[in-house]
């Protein structure tokens, strides 16, 4: 993993950042925006966290690579960046913040549960759902506001996913395909539970824009599967035996 690119690029991309057009007239209903603001509100405490237990665990797993600890950082401060402008949303619908979700408690738990390798599987896991979901609000929304911080996000995210594929990839390069195989079968299998919590927590929101299930959970997949596919590629193009991809 070429972990002082990746540095470089969190360095470059945390500067002259656009902000939204918060005085934008809202023209979305009501009942639309409560729900939102609910949702996003979800949303903002998980993109709020500090990150201490996952850069502890970064330094003493991964002593030998600062770079790699430095772009965790700034990693996380991206993160946080996503709080800030989810709360800002939150309090353009009239919203309140929240400090504590189920959904929130659940995730925690299982990062910590077994080790930096898992946290970093729940927090992908996470992103790959987030993603779905903003995609489908900056394309059914008629908040001008709103999509202006679903395509910075959405930015960001992308990023996000191939940085923690491309580290996946560097640590499973001597790993025989069954270890593989094993991995990546409960990856996904992580990923089905979180895709039905994530649905079970958001759908009033989704449904409110016309987004249903099958629709949700189709975006989803797809970008799991992208996930999946890019971190096949990256042992691959290391000179590993590529892994099979569901």
């Amino acid at each position: 993993m070429n972990s002082t690119t990746w540095l470089h690029y969190y360095q470059q991309n945390r500067l002259n950042r656009p902000e939204p057009q918060w005085d934008l007239p809202l023209n979305e209903h009501p009942a639309i925006v409560a729900e939102l603001a609910r949702s996003l509100s979800h949303f903002q405490l998980g993109e709020s966290g500090e990150g201490t237990h996952l850069l502890r665990e970064a330094r003493r797993t991964h002593a030998d690579d600062p770079a790699y600890q430095e772009a965790l950082v700034l990693f996380i401060a991206e993160e946080q960046e996503h709080a800030r402008l989810l709360q800002k949303l939150v309090e353009r619908y009239r919203g309140r913040l929240v400090s504590r979700h189920w959904t929130h408690t659940l995730f925690r738990l299982f990062r910590r549960a077994l080790g930096m390798g898992f946290e970093l599987q729940v927090l992908v896991i996470a992103e790959l759902i987030g993603t779905a979901y903003y995609r489908l609000l900056e394309n059914r929304s008629n908040d001008p506001v709103l999509r202006e911080v679903c395509e910075l996000v959405l930015r960001d995210e992308a990023k996000h996913i191939a940085f923690h594929a491309e580290r996946f990839g560097a640590s499973q390069t001597t790993w025989l395909p069954v270890e593989r195989a094993l991995w990546l079968a409960q990856f996904q299998a992580l990923f089905l539970a979180a895709l039905q919590v994530a649905w079970t927590d958001h759908h009033r929101t989704l449904r409110t824009l016309r987004i249903g299930r099958g629709e949700f959970q189709r975006e989803a997949r797809h970008e799991c599967v992208q996930f999946l596919a890019s971190f096949a590629g990256v042992i691959t193009s290391r000179g590993s035996v590529p892994s099979p991809v569901a």
